[in-house]
């Protein structure tokens, strides 16, 4: 029976030189790789196994309506989302459909499997060899020699490369935490800066008709020869009135710009139909910077991270200290003999033997280098990871000085500027009526009571993106529960 294998070895060798010989020689074929664009199928690309995906997957494109070959302007408008959409929900649907997100779990899985790579032994070999002249021995002749043979590593070794394998996993995974909360703020600054620009054409259309009474005003005061009262005023108003269309205008492809922005973000056709709310919540930050700090030092991922290819270096410098240490190979042999032996006692016996061997690690500049590279590499790490904290830190102090600057100029808009700016406009427009103030402090008046609505919603929108940096930067939630604003530019 074994010498029936030895022969299935021999002729599997033969085989696969055979193979490699022609392996060699070039070859034209390309193998390409089909992968769903659209995302349609639920278990990821198709050159993907099954048993890792990346999540739900978006929405296949029969659920789209059809699009002409250059865009169409005829082309309706389509969402998967309610109209207007929360950043919630905005914010779910990018966890769970955005490729870079998806990329880093990818990554961080398959990081993980290698940590039974580096803690298993290497596989055996069976090996055969066969004499091309008989060896004579008193036995009979040496037909055959078939050995199995099992390389050891140093004790330790396997389990500290299975720990470099475990914290590089884990850096991984880390960062995946690090990916979403960026994808996070990306996914609610597009939404603000969307909420922004509807909101000051909200407000710029919504003084409009007031432009428009004082148009009339001036026309009627211009006809019946009030005092005070020319030509010139009401050309000024109507400048004015054409002033506010063309910013209208501008604003209008703003929004188009800012739709066109978040859908990108959340990997949907840049016809999708977005609307931000007409209100957002402000919630209030739960600590001061210096507690963020704090907390940040413990839930930053991108720390977290780091720290873990800290104890992955430190864990591959012992593993370098190990390698001056030698390896073991243990090995069984079958020795086939032939029945034509000299000896009439002992013809054709088969032999056996056990071997062992180890490696001489003798090239000490190569062993030397290896665990200086290690050592130097640790170091790297560590001071990477130093600088990487003060950067962090930096941030968050001074993130959070913006959040505050904002806060505190909303409040002050709010409950001081804007029902001032209000009642000021009002009553220009009323002096105006009788001819006690002129036409230029009017429209000076007109003028500050929409820059402050439009400056009103920029600070909500400027706040809620710092507070979107904040949270990535500390790697965790830093609100409280909701600020309501006491009072809201008023509906005029």
């Amino acid at each position: 029976m074994i010498r029936l294998i030895a022969s299935i070895l021999i002729a599997l060798g033969s085989l696969i030189f055979s193979d490699s010989l022609k392996a060699q020689e070039p070859s034209a074929t390309i193998r390409l790789i089909a992968v769903d664009p659209t995302g349609g199928n639920a278990s990821g690309p198709t050159d993907l196994h099954s048993e890792f995906p990346v999540g739900p997957a978006p929405l296949p494109l029969r659920h789209l309506p059809p699009v002409e070959v250059g865009g169409s302007e005829n082309t309706p408008a389509w969402s998967p989302f309610p109209d207007p959409v929360p950043c919630e929900t905005l914010v779910g649907y990018a966890m769970a459909h955005n490729r870079e997100i998806q990329a880093a779990r990818y990554k961080a899985r398959a990081l993980a499997a290698r940590v039974p790579q580096a803690t298993s032994l290497p596989d055996p070999k069976l090996m055969t060899n066969a004499f091309l002249q008989s060896i004579q021995t008193a036995a009979g002749p040496q037909d055959v020699v078939l050995g199995l043979s099992q390389h050891f590593p140093w004790f330790g070794k396997r389990a500290l490369r299975g720990e470099v394998a475990q914290y590089d996993a884990m850096a991984a995974y880390a960062r995946v935490t690090a990916v979403e909360l960026t994808v996070a703020e990306r996914v609610k600054q597009a939404y603000l800066d969307l909420y922004f620009v509807q909101s000051a054409a909200v407000e710029t259309r919504r003084l409009q008709p007031r432009l428009e009474d004082v148009i009339k005003i001036a026309e009627e005061r211009y006809k019946t020869n009030a005092p005070g009262a020319n030509l010139q005023s009401v050309l000024q108003a109507q400048v004015a009135l054409s002033k506010l269309k063309t910013e209208l205008i501008k604003l209008d492809a703003a929004k188009t710009s800012a739709i066109a922005k978040l859908a990108a973000t959340l990997h949907l056709p840049p016809e999708t139909r977005l609307t931000a709310a007409a209100r957002i919540e402000r919630p209030r930050v739960a600590e001061t910077a210096d507690l963020l700090v704090q907390v940040a030092q413990t839930t930053q991922p991108e720390l977290i991270a780091r720290r873990r290819e800290i104890c992955r270096d430190r864990t591959a410098t012992e593993l370098a200290s190990r390698n001056y240490w030698p390896d073991a190979t243990l090995s069984f042999n079958w020795h086939g003999i032939g029945s034509e032996g000299l000896s009439p006692v002992a013809d054709g016996r088969d032999a056996y033997s056990l071997g062992v061997g180890v490696n001489l690690p003798i090239y000490r500049k190569r062993l030397d280098a290896a665990a200086r590279e290690a050592r130097c590499k640790t170091a790297s790490t560590s001071r990477a990871y130093a600088a990487k904290k003060d950067d962090i830190q930096a941030e968050i102090i001074a993130t959070h000085a913006k959040f505050s600057e904002h806060d505190q100029i909303l409040s002050i808009l709010e409950k001081e500027i804007l029902p001032r700016a209000g009642q000021a406009f009002d009553l220009s427009v009323e002096a105006y009526r009788t001819g006690r103030v002129e036409f230029e402090q009017l429209i000076d008046t007109y003028r500050t009571l929409l820059n402050y609505r439009i400056d009103y919603h920029r600070r909500e929108a400027l706040r809620g993106q710092a507070m979107a940096t904040l949270e990535r930067a500390v790697g965790s939630a830093v609100t409280a529960a909701p600020l309501q604003a006491g009072v809201t530019p008023t509906k005029r």
